[in-house]
């Protein structure tokens, strides 16, 4: 799994502006307050073998600094609790580019199926069994910070 300086210069280069990243603990999914995106990733089987999960923060905040959308707009999102249809496409490309992260020569090849909203079953089981895992918290320079998780089968 990817330590946080890589993946902070991976979200730096993807999103244009400086990105921190720095290891976190577990995400809590069934905390009362909590919204999730899940980024559901299968093998070339079309088997669940990675996911990308981020709090809603995360998500509105790097799919506003992908496309240059002002500050604003993300915020406008996390207060409403879900992110707008513009920020929900902008997430789903960069979750499909996170999936360089986890592809490598020694793992098999993985590709995004979907992005949903919440955690769903088939990725909450990924995480009870999954062979690697790191939670990290990142800052999007002029945007704010959000958590973002990565697991592999």
């Amino acid at each position: 799994m990817p330590i946080p300086e890589r993946v902070g210069e991976f979200l730096t280069d993807l999103v244009g502006r400086s990105v921190i990243a720095e290891n976190s603990g577990e995400l809590e999914f069934d905390a009362d307050d909590a919204v999730f995106y899940s980024a559901v990733f299968v093998d070339d089987d079309g088997r669940v073998a990675g996911a990308c999960v981020t709090d809603l923060a995360f998500a509105a905040h790097s799919g506003a600094a992908l496309a240059m959308i002002p500050k604003p707009v993300a915020a406008e999102s996390i207060a409403a609790g879900e992110l707008s249809e513009t920020l929900s496409e902008n997430f789903h490309e960069v979750a499909n580019i996170v999936t360089a992260l986890l592809n490598g020569p020694t793992s098999a090849h993985l590709k995004i199926r979907d992005v949903v909203a919440g955690v769903p079953e088939e990725v909450r089981d990924l995480v009870l069994r999954a062979a690697g895992r790191r939670q990290y918290t990142v800052t999007v320079n002029d945007y704010g910070s959000g958590s973002f998780a990565l697991y592999a089968a």
